[in-house]
């Protein structure tokens, strides 16, 4: 392990922006290639939302709608643009470069200027899955340096015990999480939401029939033939009926397997369409390529994991309402930690971290509202610089644990320009170019030092062998 406190005393193109010397014209590279992907990024994503709000099409929402897009490709560009303007101003500035300054310093600055461009109602989102994307590599970074232990199946633990607050929350007459409601909503129907609970046990304490009057002790025959009656009904209600309270038509039996059947369905249809999309283009001219995606696996395991999602947390509530003769917000914890245990047969860990972060913020949030907790100024910016500046930090410093999918986000913003980073170059033994062995950047040899010109000699002289 590598003595974290050295200084770097190399040049902004020995380190840093190796494809050009000039650390404006670097700048200046990237400002125009993360402005040109910017536009094609959110032009996707505000296409799509045009697409879903169609109805709402009028020369006023197109006008809200573009400003928006150059809003956010702003944002996006300030944020690739700064980091590689901020690393050179440092540099500069301190006359070296440290552990900090090499990439977390400028990405920290470059996102906390970027984050201040963007809509306000955006900054959670983006803080939220930048957090999440952050905690996952952290965690690999841990395990990698043997800090940790790698938890088999930690994913399931993760989403479970999430899935138990929001399913509390859910059912509930104020629900946390406007996101997360709404896609219970989508997938488990308002009949088991806190808002219809509290309709329901209006409508139900407002019809109950009187009490019956109290009887005389019948005979021992006729005594213990009413109680295997009432036991046999209670058993086998739910394949027959349903319990005065449950939303749904028809017996809990029959409404769970139609249930889960309609959670199969949809999760393969979702799956299917997840990977049909992107490749639609390449569809059209190779039709062929379309029978493999209908039978994928993970079409498969998609359907599983919403058919056990749906039907155990519907099951769930129904076992409840038979169990204790009435609704309970604590019936929705259960059955969210049973439905969390989908994620067996679908493991995704940037779910799982997704969904706990989402429940972390609308418990602060909660709080907040409620009086219990402090609402910190700024918090959501300072949440996505950190993530972000730390994301940036560990591109650089051990890319080996940075997740695929950003990668390859940040390679398609510069256009590759942060593989160009000289990790060689970096003393803090942390294996910064196990995944650029044998690469080397094409230095001008007029604008770098002796050190380095010695060691790009080296390396040239190798590549001739």
């Amino acid at each position: 392990m590598g003595n974290y406190s050295k200084l770097m005393p190399y040049s902004c193109y020995e380190l840093g922006h190796c494809w050009h010397h000039s650390c404006s014209t670097a700048s200046l590279e990237i400002c125009i290639v993360a402005f040109i992907e910017s536009c094609k990024i959110y032009g996707v994503v505000y296409f799509l939302t045009t697409l879903v709000n169609a109805r709402k099409l009028s020369l006023k929402y197109a006008r809200k709608v573009l400003r928006n897009y150059l809003t956010s490709v702003c944002f996006l560009t300030v944020n690739g643009f700064g980091y590689i303007g901020l690393f050179c101003i440092i540099r500069h500035l301190l006359g070296h470069i440290n552990i900090l300054t090499a990439s977390f310093v400028p990405g920290f600055m470059a996102s906390a200027t970027a984050i201040m461009v963007e809509r306000p109602e955006r900054r959670a989102l983006l803080a939220i899955y930048c957090l999440n994307v952050a905690t996952e590599c952290l965690w690999n970074s841990l395990v990698g340096h043997g800090y940790v232990r790698s938890i088999p199946r930690g994913e399931i633990i993760i989403f479970s015990l999430s899935m138990a607050m929001m399913g509390y929350f859910f059912r509930s007459p104020r629900p946390a999480g406007r996101l997360i409601h709404s896609l219970l909503l989508l997938f488990l129907g308002r009949g088991e939401c806190g808002a219809m609970i509290s309709e329901r046990a209006a409508a139900t304490s407002n019809s109950l029939p009187p009490a019956p009057p109290h009887s005389h002790p019948q005979s021992w025959v006729r005594h213990h033939l009413c109680i295997t009656v009432l036991v046999t009904k209670w058993l086998f209600s739910p394949f027959i009926g349903k319990h005065r309270l449950c939303p749904h038509r028809g017996g809990c039996i029959p409404n769970f397997l139609a249930t889960a059947g309609r959670g199969f369905v949809e999760g393969y249809l979702i799956q299917l369409g997840v990977r049909i999309l992107p490749s639609i283009f390449s569809l059209l001219r190779h039709p062929s390529k379309l029978v493999p995606l209908f039978v994928h696996p993970n079409n498969t395991k998609a359907g599983i994991f919403l058919a056990w999602f749906t039907a155990v947390f519907k099951g769930t509530c129904c076992v409840g309402r038979w169990w204790t003769g009435r609704e309970e917000a604590s019936h929705g914890a259960l059955a969210g930690a049973l439905a969390g245990f989908s994620m067996y047969w679908y493991p995704a860990h940037s779910m799982a971290l997704y969904i706990m972060w989402k429940v972390l913020e609308s418990m602060y949030e909660k709080g907040c509202n409620q009086g219990y907790l402090p609402r910190i100024p700024y918090s959501i910016e300072l949440l996505y610089s950190l993530a972000v500046g730390y994301l940036f930090h560990i591109a650089v410093m051990e890319k080996h644990y940075l997740k695929g999918s950003y990668w390859r986000f940040l390679s398609r913003l510069t256009w590759g320009r942060l593989h160009e980073y000289n990790r060689h170059l970096l003393p803090y033994g942390l294996g910064s170019a196990q995944d650029f062995q044998g690469w080397w950047p094409p230095y001008d040899l007029n604008y770098i030092s002796e050190e380095v010109r010695h060691l790009t000699l080296q390396h040239w002289a190798k590549e001739q062998l």
